[in-house]
């Protein structure tokens, strides 16, 4: 999968807290969000290119999100595995 990255902004996410742009989040596929049964738990996250890995709390959906193994993270987390220069990068992920 891919991850992409988003800017809090001073915005709740749809798990319904606001957290600042530095904090490591990560949004789900809106399917596998589900309403947010998995909001709060832990990602760890992998950058394919790099090996570095951050782990990050579940705090939102990614409607453009196109596969389950595709994330958005917070700038925070992004940065923890890439440069916000990468844009995208190629991640796999798994529950942590």
């Amino acid at each position: 999968g891919y991850a992409t990255f988003f800017y809090q902004g001073g915005n709740a996410g749809h798990c319904g807290q606001v957290n600042d742009d530095n904090t490591p989040l990560v949004a789900l596929t809106t399917a596998m969000y589900g309403g947010g049964n998995h909001c709060g738990k832990n990602v760890k996250i992998t950058n394919k290119k790099n090996g570095k890995t951050v782990t990050a709390k579940v705090a939102d959906s990614c409607p453009t999100c196109q596969t389950t193994q595709s994330l958005d993270l917070s700038v925070g987390a992004f940065q923890a595995i890439a440069s916000l220069n990468d844009g995208q990068v190629e991640i796999s992920w798994t529950w942590a």
